[in-house]
Formats: structure tokens, sequence, C-alpha cells
């Protein structure tokens, strides 16, 4: 399916999240303005649209610009080196780093938490730091990339099964040998198309001899009545727990981390390549996810707002098969069954003055589809237009 291209104007003023931002003014080595790099973007096709609302990428607090954050990272910046240069595992560990591993494993109540230079490395380094306890990998099919590649990479079987299906789960186990010491690999939030994994059911299939791990890179921050994710949602509390996250959505930063029992995550700090041969993140990152974890804590409102706008959203749009919308999550999936409807799609959410969140993503239709995320910043205002402007393009 080729990309819907929605009718063009005028650039009006970009508004993000529903906050209007002056673009900042950058200036090069002779101080002379340095212009911003102007990206195509879909325009309204109304000419008098004087603002286009943002409902795509994964700033689902909206911290992305948070003053509190930005502070501390350019502080840490300011104040020493800017990265440690070198492994953490050799000399390349900073105080910085400790301080944030306690900062979100107190934030989710569990007893350790390693650091890791991306969300997508810390998928690797639960497979590789697990992968001499467990005998196999079973995984919901549906489950991010960067869980399905640390598991190939663990060098250990890996069993797909139906995703969100805890009885396909169930059949799996029972058919592996007695001995056997499952880890079962999920995402908490389905990050590409919403929703969650039963992860209740999860736990009550896993062997005493299994782990659950749980990618929450889409859940922390946006679900669970404080922000602390899946788990908080499910009311789980396990030591074959393990998750790892992301600091680069919810929390508007980068980096990332496992988090589990201390055991599990000496594992990794001793086995897994992906921290032990990877150079430590910058000490900016640190020092800011440090301020982002505590700025969750204190704003539980946000979070709650974010919850409220997405129950809002979902009670709005209307029925349909390609619609995949979960009212417990930010995330909306629109897959359209032709160009014909993306394009009709694309024209509403255009006119109503939205940038069309047409995207490519693996796990998703290859042809591309819609995939919406709500932020805390938006208004209900803004949420209401939005179903309108869906249900529009589907009348047409």
């Amino acid at each position: 399916m080729k990309i819907p291209n929605p009718q063009r104007t005028a650039r009006g003023r970009l508004k993000v999240a529903g906050l209007h931002t002056p673009s900042p003014t950058l200036q090069d080595q002779t101080g002379r303005p340095v212009q911003p790099e102007q990206t195509a973007l879909p325009q309204a096709s109304d000419a008098g649209q004087s603002e286009q609302i943002v409902i795509s990428g994964c700033d689902y607090l909206g911290l992305s610009e948070d003053p509190v954050i930005r502070k501390a990272w350019l502080d840490a910046s300011a104040s020493g080196p800017l990265q440690t240069g070198a492994s953490r595992a050799t000399t390349g560990d900073h105080s910085l780093y400790r301080r944030a591993e306690r900062a979100i494993a107190d934030f989710l109540n569990e007893p350790a938490a390693v650091l890791t230079a991306t969300g997508y490395l810390a998928s690797l380094a639960v497979a590789q730091g697990l992968r001499d306890l467990a005998t196999h990998v079973v995984i919901d099919e549906s489950a991010h990339s960067c869980v399905q590649d640390g598991a190939r990479l663990s060098d250990l079987p890996v069993i797909p099964f139906a995703s969100g299906d805890a009885r396909a789960l169930r059949s799996v186990l029972r058919g592996l040998p007695p001995s056997a010491r499952p880890l079962v690999a999920t995402d908490g939030v389905y990050g590409i198309r919403g929703g969650m994994a039963p992860l209740t059911d999860y736990m009550k299939a896993l062997p005493a001899s299994g782990w659950l791990w749980v990618d929450d890179a889409h859940g922390l921050g946006s679900v669970g009545q404080t922000g602390r994710g899946s788990l908080e949602v499910f009311g789980l509390q396990d030591s074959r727990l393990i998750r790892s996250v992301t600091f680069s959505k919810a929390l508007a930063v980068a980096g990332g981390a496992v988090i589990g029992e201390a055991s599990l995550i000496e594992h990794i700090r001793t086995r897994a390549g992906a921290y032990l041969g990877s150079s430590a993140p910058p000490l900016a990152i640190a020092a800011a996810i440090t301020a982002a974890v505590v700025r969750v804590h204190r704003l539980p409102g946000r979070v709650r707002r974010l919850q409220e706008l997405a129950r809002r959203f979902s009670t709005a749009l209307p029925t349909r098969p390609e619609i995949l919308n979960d009212s417990r999550t930010p995330v909306t999936a629109i897959h359209p069954r032709d160009a014909a409807q993306a394009q009709r799609l694309t024209e509403a959410l255009t006119q109503a003055g939205f940038v069309p969140p047409w995207i490519r993503y693996p796990g998703g239709p290859g042809g591309g589809f819609f995939r919406i995320a709500l932020k805390a910043t938006h208004s209900r205002s803004q949420i209401d237009r939005l179903s309108r402007a869906i249900r529009a393009g589907f009348e047409k």
C-alpha cells in the first residue's frame, strides 16, 4: 500500500502535543544562526488552519521539554566529563549510573537494576544474562523486535506462541521436557498496536523453574495507577519476574535498564555482552534518568490524565475491524483495508489539524498503518476532535 499523501497548503505554526512551542535559535561556531532542517510534514487542507497537532511517537507523558529533566541533563554536562569512556565492567563506572539504577529499582519496588546504553540493549542483556540459567525461550509472537532479537541471540531454542493467548502458552510449556527452565518473553504493553499481554495468566502458566520476562518499554510511565507499568496493572510481584525498560518513551530521555531480583541482575552484569562490552552512556543521560523517574513519581496527576484521555478516546472511537484499541493504553493502531481508505483517513486527519501518523515498522503491516499515540498534554477537545476526524474518514 502506498503512503497516503494529504493535500498540501502553506505551512502553519506547528503545535506539538497541544503545546505551542517556539523553535530554538541555534548558532554555528561563528555565531551565525543555523536554520533547522525543513522536514516535509502533512499540512492541513484548510488554508486557515493555524496549527498541526502531533499524535505520534512515544512521549506519552509530554516530558520531552520538561525543565527539571532538562536542567539535570545540562548540569551533568557542565560539571564533569561527557562520558566515562569505557565499559562499566572495566573503568567506566560512575556514581550517576548507580544513582539512576537505585532510582528506577526503588520506583518499581524491585531489589536491583542495571542500566544499559539503550532500551534495545536491555532486551539483549536479559537474554544473554540468563542463557546459562534457562533452557528455552518461549516468546509471545507479538513481542517487540528487540525481544525477538534477544531470544535469537541467546542461542537457546526459541518457541513462539500466539500473542495474548495463555492457553497457547500452557500448551507450549506442557510440551517441554520435565527438566526445562523456560524463559517466557513478552511485551507488557504492545507498543505497535496497543493493548496488554495477560500477564496474570502468563504467570499462572509459568512453572516454578521458569521466569517471566516482560519488556515494558511502552508500559513504564503510561499504565498502572502510578505509572509503574504493566506489573502494577496486574498487581504482580514475584522473584521469577524480570523486566526490561527504555527511558526514551514516557520518561523522554534515553537509555534502558533491566530490573528484578538481585541475583538475576548480577547474572546480567557478569554474563551479558550487551552490558560488559558496551561503553557506558553519557553521564547526562544517567542524571536525566534519575530526574525523570523522580518527576513521574511526583506527577501522578499527569499519569492519571493520560489514562483518562485514553479512556475518553476509546469510548468515542467507532467499532471497526480496522481499529485496534485498548482503553488501558495510549496507543491505537488503524490498519486501512486499502489505499483508498488510507487516503480518506489521511485527508480527514489533516483537515482536522492533525499530522497523520502513517508509519512502517517491524511487526506492523508491510504496507504501512496509522499508529496514534496520545499524550498527557493533549486537551480533551483535541481528543474529541481526533475521534470525530477518524469517524469522518471512515464515513467518507
